[in-house]
């Protein structure tokens, strides 16, 4: 009977062993990596997610970046029905963001901003003019560009498209730029090659 019991008892220490290493190994293993959006019904506010916003990409990031919501539906780039003329899918941010990991919060390199040269919020964080443009040119092609204004020869690899551009325009729908502001971008960089020209012409209009 004693050795019954003695064998329950080696048995009992031994589940007991297993578990606790279990427990111990498991602790220390690394957190294997989940998708930014484990939860896909939770936003960063805690609210819930309709099921129709799940079908749109976009409003995992609009959750986030709240301030681009108010303007969703007038930039091209935000349109439904806009595709990628590379694989006919519809774009959304991560198709010129690139893939937002679940680190993404901490301000993971990775991701791709775009900025007026010089201008990064961050400096360390601020991509090269090649870099930003090359994802503009994966869709827009140079040549196409190259037809509807002539600068783009002139300043593709030297300042950034969106210098001149907004990729996420408030109240006009994206359209390129007008004629009457492409002076004024041009007089924005260039004041010093004509320094106190356009001050001689307007004093003379107004004798």
């Amino acid at each position: 009977m004693k050795h019954i019991f003695s064998m329950i008892k080696l048995q009992a220490v031994a589940l007991l062993s297993f578990f606790a290493i279990s427990s111990t190994v498991l602790a220390e293993m690394p957190a294997q990596p989940q998708p930014i959006w484990s939860n896909p019904l939770d936003n960063v506010d805690g609210a819930t997610i309709t099921k129709d916003s799940r079908r749109d990409p976009n409003t995992y990031c609009v959750n986030c970046h709240g301030h681009l919501s108010t303007f969703k539906h007038t930039g091209k780039h935000f349109q439904k029905d806009t595709v990628s003329p590379n694989n006919g899918k519809p774009l959304n941010c991560v198709s010129c963001h690139g893939n937002i990991s679940e680190n993404h919060r901490k301000g993971v390199k990775d991701v791709m901003r775009f900025n007026a040269h010089g201008k990064a919020k961050n400096p360390a964080l601020e991509r090269s003019v090649e870099e930003q443009n090359q994802v503009c040119f994966a869709c827009h092609s140079p040549d196409k560009l190259r037809e509807k204004f002539w600068a783009h020869d002139t300043h593709a690899n030297k300042i950034a498209c969106v210098n001149c551009h907004k990729l996420h325009p408030e109240k006009e729908p994206m359209k390129g730029i007008e004629s009457k502001q492409r002076v004024k971008l041009c007089v924005d960089c260039h004041t010093e090659v004509h320094k106190g020209t356009f001050k001689k012409a307007e004093a003379k209009d107004q004798k």
